[in-house]
């Protein structure tokens, strides 16, 4: 594997040198699913994503990026999804490491952006998932050992849980762990939420609820509230702003060029022009879940996490990926995908989906949208600033007032 000759990236916007794009399955991952319903379902969504992936990349290439990517298989995961399955038909432990939490199929690769970010001149990584447990010796290898942060890998970053996180605790592990039939905060003592925040401490935090802004760096709360903290301590040379919009600030807005940002329409609420005074910011709506007849059926059973067009019906293949599958969707229907662009420069922007309004906002301000198809989107519930990292962006740390 070459080594990337430099780390730099300080902003969302500055031309993109070097990145890294995510990567999935090969179909034959799937070949040992006896029902050919699933079989097939899961086939047609890894094949058509693995063909979008590649698109991208060439896309990329063409203009001047350089994209590094890792296959799953060569990272070291295993051959068939059966090969994930225990004596119990539970998920088994790979050296002492739990794999995932809840389910059979541990994610691929896919989503590198969601526990990874570079801060200036060094890789962190800001979350113990098995993806970037399979990744650091790959960052080691690319990066340097000297430009990587992996205190939180390591245990030794650690952050409190807010009470939202503390919730999402409790149903998960809250009886193995003496707090009985305990799911909400207000059920807690003093002592006993005192003792979850001591005790079992967030072991890292998403990488998207931070955003680089030159100087400024903006950081959501929602999961830990002493991110800032933990923050300054790691990279003080950024000015941090809190906010709090839940997370995932990628899936929520994005900053175009300095002054001009899209954003999900319900942030008009949050008052989310306090947070870019002066700037330009445009709204763009959630998808009317409610009017697609097939989604409503759908989001009976999966609580609207996900979605794959034509297989609503395909109970079997919805069962399995709801006992097995949990580790690769996400919650779709919170997503706006029209404001998850990937900037390239200040000439071009790549989008997830062909919306004239957005083409017509950028090129408003000069800005030419890039379509690069990701059809399984509502599957993974990605886009394509959520499945590369930036690590190598011109330019350097600026000021641009806020």
């Amino acid at each position: 594997m070459p080594r990337i000759s430099k780390v730099n990236s300080w902003d969302e916007f500055s031309p993109l040198k070097t990145m890294i794009l995510g990567s999935v399955f090969d179909t034959n991952f799937f070949d040992d699913i006896k029902n050919q319903k699933i079989q097939y379902t899961l086939k047609k969504v890894f094949k058509e994503t693995q063909e979008d992936l590649e698109a991208f990349k060439t896309t990329m290439e063409s203009h001047g990026i350089k994209v590094h990517q890792a296959e799953p298989k060569e990272m070291g995961y295993k051959d068939s999804i059966m090969d994930y399955i225990d004596d119990k038909g539970r998920i088994g432990w790979t050296g002492g490491t739990e794999i995932t939490r809840t389910n059979l199929v541990p994610a691929p690769p896919l989503q590198v952006r969601d526990e990874t970010i570079v801060m200036g001149n060094e890789v962190f990584v800001t979350e113990g998932a098995f993806t970037v447990e399979m990744l650091r010796s790959y960052y080691r290898e690319w990066f340097g050992d000297e430009n990587c942060n992996f205190g939180v890998l390591d245990g030794r970053i650690t952050g409190r849980r807010t009470n939202q996180s503390i919730n999402s605790w409790l149903k998960r592990f809250g009886k193995e762990k003496g707090f009985g039939d305990k799911t909400n905060v207000t059920q807690l003592t003093v002592e006993e939420l005192e003792r979850i925040n001591m005790k079992h401490r967030v072991p890292g935090f998403c990488a998207p609820n931070i955003t680089r802004l030159g100087k400024q760096c903006l950081v959501d709360v929602w999961q830990t509230p002493d991110i800032k903290d933990i923050l300054e301590k790691e990279y003080p040379m950024f000015d941090y702003k809190e906010i709090s919009l839940g997370g995932h600030n990628d899936s929520i807005f994005t900053v175009l060029k300095p002054g001009v940002v899209v954003a999900a329409e319900w942030t008009k609420e949050n008052n989310l022009q306090s947070v870019f005074p002066g700037w330009e910011i445009e709204y763009f709506k959630d998808p009317n879940w409610n009017s697609v007849e097939k989604w409503l059926s759908l989001k009976n059973i999966n609580k609207g996490k996900w979605w794959v067009p034509g297989e609503e019906d395909n109970t079997e293949f919805t069962h399995f990926v709801e006992t097995y599958m949990g580790e690769l969707t996400g919650e779709v229907e919170e997503t706006v995908f029209d404001v998850n662009c990937l900037v390239l420069d200040d000439k071009y922007i790549v989008v997830n989906s062909d919306n004239s309004d957005l083409y017509k906002f950028l090129r408003k301000h000069n800005l030419e949208p890039i379509f690069c198809p990701f059809r399984n989107r509502f599957f993974f519930d990605g886009g394509w600033h959520c499945l590369t990292l930036d690590i190598e962006r011109s330019g350097v740390q600026k000021d641009y007032g806020l």
